[in-house]
């Protein structure tokens, strides 16, 4: 599969992972399991990037509720959003090989209440604008300047 094909596919396969995590149903396994191995980060990170050659950073709005209008603006990166669901996820198939299904089922969606659905929601966001081509078009600012200049 080409690069390209998988950058297509990749929004569909991330809407399937939150779909299922709202879907998980289990029981709290409260027996003591060894945890999982962690993820070389950098391995994955050489990896993913050699996937995805077109992911990058961009802009994200920093994600507060409370002070309106008075959000800044963050850099996100769309590699480090799939290296960090991919972590969290190959975490989760740990245990459902290796503890109990309930286990694997509580941590794929405690983290993704916790951490990766945040990157999840982030980086589908980026996608669609990539795959858009709205970030292609010049904005308003920059037609108002060459108008006046």
């Amino acid at each position: 599969m080409t690069a390209e094909a998988r950058l297509e596919a990749l929004p569909v396969s991330l809407d399937g992972l939150a779909y299922f995590v709202h879907r998980a149903r289990f029981k709290f396994d409260d027996r003591e399991f060894p945890d999982a191995p962690r993820v070389d980060f950098k391995v994955t990170r050489a990896l993913v990037e050699a996937h995805f050659p077109k992911l990058g950073y961009y802009n994200l709005a920093d994600p507060t509720t409370r002070e309106i209008a008075a959000a800044s603006i963050l850099v996100g990166d769309g590699i480090d959003d799939i290296v960090d669901i991919y972590a969290d996820v190959k975490e989760a198939l740990w245990c459902w090989d290796n503890t109990s299904v309930d286990d694997a089922l509580w941590h794929f969606t405690n983290s993704f209440g916790s951490h990766w659905g945040l990157h999840l929601r982030s980086v589908q966001y980026y996608l669609r604008v990539l795959a858009s081509g709205v970030d292609e078009v010049p904005s308003n600012k920059s037609l108002e300047r060459t108008r006046e200049g």
